[in-house]
């Protein structure tokens, strides 16, 4: 009986690691920031300027790297170069229930989020009043 229990308590404390997996391509559906004690979706602000930008993916790899990629996004080339070039020396580390998102000149300064990953959802909520970003895993 104990041994099925410490299976069932292993398997279930896997599975919640694994969910917690930033690793992917994945899209931003919210940017919910705030100003001046008002709430704002600042990525459907986006959007309304740049329709384009809802194909824009970001990229997380497994070798520490975060970049975007805003190759299939149909944006004009200009400000495709100037967004992919803004993540171009990005490094994404995790510890914990913290992503922390910096430079490679100095990965652990940067911005630092908690995050958790539920099905094809990833939310990362801002620890120094960023906002709250909602990803789509595509």
């Amino acid at each position: 009986m104990i041994r099925y229990l410490l299976i069932m308590i292993y398997l279930t404390s896997s599975n919640l690691i694994l969910s917690q997996n930033p690793v992917g391509k994945w899209k931003v559906i919210s940017h919910i920031s705030e100003f001046q004690g008002e709430k704002f979706d600042s990525h459907k602000a986006l959007l309304s300027q740049r329709t384009c930008a809802a194909k824009i993916m970001y990229v997380i790899h497994t070798d520490g790297t975060f970049r975007l990629d805003a190759s299939q996004s149909q944006c004009d080339e200009k400000y495709t170069k100037i967004q992919e070039k803004l993540y171009s020396e990005s490094v994404w580390t995790v510890s914990g229930k913290f992503i922390t998102i910096g430079n490679k000149k100095a990965p652990s300064v940067g911005q630092k989020y908690t995050f958790t990953v539920t099905g094809n959802k990833m939310v990362w909520t801002g620890t120094e009043g960023q906002g709250t970003i909602t990803y789509q895993k595509i």
